[in-house]
């Protein structure tokens, strides 16, 4: 038995967001032999949900490895910023950038007219937030100023796309920590996962797993990064097609 961690943005999604049918059913097939499906996802619950109520894993690590809920949406882990950093964090980001958003256990915030989500737009020049938040993410073009913020608000940083973006989290708290933490839930091991991914905020996982398969559109300089490197880009299944060859004696 294994567990088959997945990222879902342009690892298993393909480029309009959709599971194909032959992924949905390689991934239930394994599911039904008694494999665990798990999203590993900077995706919140809300967020993420569609793809819940598609595949129904057996487990989702969410928001960058600060939740963890089980098959009935349980949450049976979380990690969260403390008010007074994530106060402390918006007073530093507005110093950098107007664009920035905070998710907490009540709803995704943002400081644009950014809709979708089911986002909701929060003056954090005019008002205060006064909410503990699973994780800020912020547009800053200042890679110095991106890494300084982390520093001084003590906080783990994780560039991803073209790197303009950066998630901030507790320190200690990302994808690979989610699975870390998923495994001494559950009494597995580290052996136990094969896990996929496709950008930088992926590399963690990957390496730690026991298979960690990068995908085929990540960007080249994360090929030489990770040792194992999937023939096929999400576009052609590759999550399923690497499943089906690695699984091959008992898929049928």
């Amino acid at each position: 038995m294994k567990y088959i961690v997945f990222d879902l943005d342009d690892t298993l999604l393909d480029k309009q967001g959709n599971v194909t049918d032959f992924t949905l059913q390689t991934l239930k097939h394994l599911q039904s032999l008694g494999h665990k499906l798990v999203f590993n996802t900077a995706r919140s619950q809300y967020y993420s949900k569609r793809y819940w109520e598609e595949i129904r894993p057996d487990y989702a690590i969410l928001n960058g490895g600060s939740l963890i809920i089980d098959q009935t949406s349980k949450a049976i882990f979380r990690e969260m910023l403390d008010v007074p950093t994530v106060q402390k964090t918006i007073s530093q980001l507005k110093k950098v950038t107007d664009v920035f958003s905070v998710q907490t256990e009540s709803g995704f915030y943002t400081s644009t007219d950014y809709t979708a989500q089911n986002a909701i737009y929060f003056d954090f020049r005019k008002d205060t937030f006064t909410e503990p938040a699973y994780k800020i993410v912020a547009c800053i073009a200042d890679r110095e100023a991106a890494v300084s913020i982390a520093e001084n608000c003590q906080l783990e940083l994780i560039p991803y796309l073209s790197g303009s973006w950066m998630r901030f989290t507790k320190t200690g708290v990302d994808k690979a920590f989610g699975n870390r933490k998923l495994m001494e839930l559950v009494k597995g091991e580290m052996s136990d996962i094969i896990a996929f991914g496709d950008d930088a905020g992926d590399l963690g996982m990957l390496l730690e797993a026991d298979t960690g398969v990068l995908m085929k559109n990540a960007r080249e300089e994360l090929h030489a990064l990770c040792p194992t490197l999937s023939q096929f880009t999400n576009e052609e299944d590759g999550v399923a097609k690497f499943l089906l060859s690695l699984f091959a004696h008992n898929t049928q």
